[in-house]
């Protein structure tokens, strides 16, 4: 597993931002349907995780 350095961590974001592009191009979804994506993700990837639902509401 690699380091979780600033170069790692900048990486990933960039990687994000790619995928949530293809997103919004391959199924013309908005910001908040790519935000409930994410966090369905998340919620796989940890059930126990606590997650606000106001973080769909900006």
């Amino acid at each position: 597993m690699q380091e979780w350095n600033d170069e790692f961590i900048t990486q990933a974001q960039h990687e994000l931002k790619g995928m949530v592009a293809d997103w919004k191009y391959d199924y013309g979804v908005s910001d908040r349907d790519c935000s409930a994506m994410l966090l369905w993700m998340l919620i796989k990837l940890n059930p126990d995780a606590k997650i606000d639902a106001g973080l769909l509401d900006w």
